[in-house]
């Protein structure tokens, strides 16, 4: 060995080796160089050179990340008015059965040809009573049912909203077809209802009381129900009565209203006396109605309207477990039918009496009395602009008498006249 030889062999440093193949041990170029996964979704916004957030970046989400309390999950199926989602649901689930009673697919998704063929069923079949579904009552279903669907995946619904219109000119209108409407309840036939109440009892007093009232704020029943005690103010010429929320006015604040009280309708009166009823009342035990020592159902955050047993006392309500101790809208629109047809006003030129009688009939009143449509909606909690005060709740007859202008102050006393001599 020379000299360069062994120092090359120093430098070197030889060792024991293997030869293998260079895909073992070497990365591929896929690997290499493969992308970074990015979380992209439909709803991505970037701005101009922004890149979405990786994928590997996001939060490893558990099961106490989909899981609420017992009660937020009630909260969450039961959101919104109940009878809006009794009626949204029984539509779907009829719609749903329908399907498959065809052999048709409604969820999770479906096609605008499956709603089409329902609603024709629908409009040929007709109600199980014989009569024909309502356009009014169809486009109500079509909006249900289309809005079941996420956005993007729901069917045509212009397409069976003109079907629904066709339905309405060249079949519903022309076999005698008209959109059902309550009677309204003008002074004229409440001061009737009121005459034949007997107001020497607890019921009574109360039914009376709540008419006038509802009357007076042109309320539907169901906020007519909802007025807690705190809610209603009695002056020493009428009555404020609070109202926190309405169908037209779901959210923003509530507002006081006044109503003078009058002659005819006696709702200082009326208001007291009901008040000193419930003042008196407590809640029922077991094994007494209305204990001495019992719950006072007079407190603010209760409901000023009761439900009450024959003798007068408060009902259990252990078995209300949607209104608790409020009355439903239902019940308040069987009392309104009950004490007019008691009173031989069931119907009103033709329409029925029922408790949105006791919103077209003041309304009706004010319209005689030339009370202008923006001061009719604000007594009304309509929505501004509306003209439903003008077209849907205007039921005149020509009876009522008319005189000077203002809410309610403006309809005349029933059974008074107007001075003709002044007015010539």
């Amino acid at each position: 060995m020379t000299a360069n030889t062994a120092t090359e062999a120093t430098e070197l440093k030889v060792f024991a080796a293997e030869l293998v193949d260079d895909a073992a041990v070497m990365p591929t170029r896929a690997e290499a160089t493969e992308a970074p996964r990015y979380l992209i979704t439909r709803h991505t916004v970037l701005g101009p050179g922004e890149l979405p957030p990786l994928a590997g970046e996001q939060p490893a989400l558990t099961e106490i990340d989909f899981t609420v309390p017992a009660g937020v999950k009630r909260r969450i199926e039961e959101r919104g008015a109940r009878n809006t989602r009794v009626n949204r649901d029984s539509t779907r689930t009829r719609f749903e059965q329908w399907c498959e009673s065809q052999g048709r697919v409604a969820q999770p998704a479906t096609t605008t040809a499956n709603v089409a063929a329902y609603f024709g069923h629908l409009m040929e079949k007709g109600k199980e009573d014989g009569s024909r579904y309502s356009p009014d009552t169809l486009l109500a279903y079509c909006a249900r049912i289309v809005s079941w669907y996420k956005k993007g995946d729901r069917p045509d619904g212009s397409l069976i909203r003109e079907m629904i219109e066709d339905y309405r000119l060249n079949e519903y209108i022309p076999a005698g077809g008209e959109r059902e409407q309550s009677a309204g309840l003008t002074l004229k036939y409440l001061v009737k209802v009121l005459a034949g109440i007997d107001e020497s009892t607890r019921i009574g007093r109360r039914d009376a009381a709540m008419l006038v009232l509802q009357y007076g704020m042109l309320y539907r029943s169901i906020e007519v129900t909802n007025l807690l005690v705190r809610q209603v103010r009695i002056d020493t010429d009428g009555v404020w009565v609070w109202t926190a929320m309405s169908k037209t006015r779901r959210k923003g604040k509530g507002r006081w209203r006044f109503i003078r009280d009058r002659a005819d309708l006696q709702i200082v009166a009326r208001a007291r006396a009901w008040i000193a009823d419930l003042r008196e009342l407590r809640e029922p035990t077991e094994h007494d109605q209305n204990p001495a020592s019992g719950e006072p159902a007079y407190q603010p955050t209760k409901p000023l309207f009761r439900a009450l047993t024959v003798l007068g006392n408060l009902k259990h309500r252990k078995n209300a477990t949607v209104r608790g101790l409020f009355l439903t809208g239902r019940a308040v629109n069987e009392m309104v039918k009950a004490r007019s047809a008691a009173a031989g006003v069931s119907f009103i030129n033709g329409l029925k009496v029922t408790s949105h009688s006791l919103r077209a009939g003041p309304n009706t009143d004010m319209d005689e009395a030339k009370v202008p449509l923006d001061e009719r909606n604000t007594a009304g909690d309509s929505s501004s602009g509306s003209t439903l005060s003008d077209n849907d709740y205007n039921r005149p007859d020509g009876s009522i008498d008319t005189s000077k202008h203002d809410p309610l102050d403006a309809v005349p006393l029933y059974g008074q006249f107007p001075n003709l001599e002044n007015d010539r």
